[in-house]
């Protein structure tokens, strides 16, 4: 069989979809711990370990979705929507990626090296990579947002103001809590991205049929 385009727009939008799924299941079962979800006893709690590894799941398949929606969507987003899926990938990479990594597969063999300041691992280049990540993680997801909005776009205007939620909705200090604080931070990227990912495999599907009827019209003709 031939891999055409749609066939990848449609792979890379189950992808997303299947992204935002798995990233909010994980967040929604990550432990907080005396209001802590960094801490050595929330890394090292019971329930970390199948968290951890669905959000890691979420973290690859997004990064395995973005490329081809934004190669589908880049004609109708402009220089800006293209920058902020960009974005929105490599913050993925840096941050996300990076600390699940430490999360699931080294700090319970490890705790003592977890400090109690939610920093993760005690290191001040681990920091800045976390601080430099999440803030191109965080412009990313708010410039797709703010792109998706824009008239021509069109992405229906609850995907793109999902997005803009999510990123800014992050940035609000709530006290954490057991599933509150995945919810805060996954559930409008989850709806952004499953939206986003439904809608290109609706794109793909429909690319199928007009193909298809296109060959049809051509046939009749000759």
């Amino acid at each position: 069989m031939t891999v055409t385009p749609r066939h990848l727009l449609a792979l890379g939008g189950a992808a997303l979809a299947l992204s935002g799924v798995t990233g909010l299941a994980g967040g929604m079962l990550h432990p907080v711990v005396d209001g802590q979800s960094h801490s050595a006893a929330s890394i090292t709690a019971p329930g970390g370990p199948p968290a951890y590894l669905l959000l890691y799941g979420g973290a690859i398949l997004l990064m395995l979705g973005l490329p081809a929606v934004t190669a589908w969507l880049a004609p109708r987003i402009g220089v800006l929507g293209v920058v902020g899926l960009t974005l929105y990938f490599v913050g993925n990479a840096l941050s996300a990626q990076s600390h699940l990594v430490v999360e699931g597969f080294v700090a319970r063999e490890i705790p003592q090296a977890v400090p109690d300041d939610g920093s993760i691992v005690a290191s001040g280049a681990f920091v800045t990579l976390q601080t430099v990540g999440g803030l191109v993680f965080v412009a990313g997801v708010l410039l797709t947002g703010i792109a998706l909005l824009r008239r021509g776009s069109g992405v229906p205007w609850w995907i793109g103001a999902a997005f803009v939620l999510s990123a800014l909705g992050v940035l609000v200090p709530l006290p954490e809590a057991p599933v509150l604080t995945g919810l805060q931070v996954e559930l409008f990227e989850a709806i952004g991205a499953v939206g986003l990912g439904v809608l290109a495999i609706r794109a793909a599907r429909s690319s199928v049929t007009t193909t298809t009827r296109d060959e049809r019209t051509a046939l009749s003709r000759t």
